[in-house]
């Protein structure tokens, strides 16, 4: 587990040098807002977490209301982040603005699921920054399990109903950085998003060189024992890839009591099983050694 704040221009000039000193070595900056808006500090921000060898990632407060206003914040997004390289995922904040809020949860979760999907195709290692309160109670949270997910919830412990790879548990200083007082966002890091992101070729890095593999490169995915609600996510997940509509999902009881689900998915191509990994990930299957892959 690491150590990270979260600032913007309204921290002002950050001390860099201080907050390394300090033992942090994971920052998230805002990049910038809306349809347009640029964070005056971010450039600065990445220069100086660079020269302090400390591993930074952005995040885009949003304004949209639609699906299509997501896709062009996710847009300018990737022009501000061209020619950098952020070791920590590129996150689409969505918080409690009055259009927002306008909306229903199918809404609110379609700007999620666009501006993440253009975040991904672009090559970018996506996250979504929420608060616990918003995730469970104005997202189809089950619909967004594929993603990795930064919750907000001040306190001792997290509730979030999904798997989370950051925690922001504090915005109060609570690591007693010198020079911002009592106000600082303060979280806690459970992945190694450096290793992941560089491993897998994304955010501008060049991924290493694969091992050899068969001429064709079609897999054969088998998931479970599962949940109900873990196979439903899965199911999801493939349908928007076509894969169910290609009859390419099947499920199977492993149970006599049929509690859990068997999936076998394919044969798909390696980005379709790189997506369905990475939905395994945020669930903790592949962890628990329940993501099983063979090239056929």
């Amino acid at each position: 587990m690491f150590y990270a704040i979260d600032v913007s221009k309204w921290q002002g000039t950050v001390d860099w040098a201080a907050v390394k000193k300090a033992g942090i070595c994971h920052a998230m900056l805002r990049a910038g807002y809306g349809s347009s808006g640029i964070d005056p500090q971010f450039r600065r921000n990445t220069a100086a977490c660079e020269g302090q060898g400390i591993h930074w990632g952005a995040y885009w407060y949003s304004y949209a209301t639609t699906p299509a206003a997501a896709r062009q914040e996710a847009r300018r997004c990737l022009q501000v982040l061209a020619g950098l390289t952020p070791e920590l995922p590129v996150a689409y904040d969505i918080e409690y603005e009055p259009g927002i809020l306008a909306l229903d949860n199918a809404g609110r979760t379609a700007l999620v699921q666009a501006f993440l999907g253009e975040i991904e195709a672009a090559g970018c290692y996506g996250m979504l920054y929420a608060s616990t309160d918003f995730i469970r109670n104005r997202l189809n949270w089950r619909e967004l399990a594929c993603y990795d997910v930064w919750a907000a919830q001040y306190g001792s412990a997290c509730t979030c109903p999904l798997p989370y790879g950051i925690w922001q548990y504090s915005s109060r200083n609570a690591l007693g950085i010198p020079g911002f007082g009592a106000s600082l966002d303060c979280n806690r890091v459970y992945k190694d998003y450096p290793a992941l992101i560089r491993a897998a070729g994304r955010n501008g890095f060049a991924a290493p060189d694969p091992a050899p593999v068969p001429e064709n490169r079609s897999q054969r995915l088998t998931i479970g024992p599962v949940s109900s609600g873990d196979a439903w996510t899965l199911q999801q997940r493939c349908a928007a890839l076509g894969l169910t509509e290609a009859g390419l999902y099947r499920s199977a009881w492993a149970d006599a009591g049929q509690n859990t689900q068997t999936l076998t998915i394919g044969p798909v191509s390696s980005g379709d099983a790189w997506q369905l990994m990475r939905c395994c990930a945020a669930l903790g299957l592949t962890e628990a050694g329940l993501y099983r892959s063979e090239y056929v």
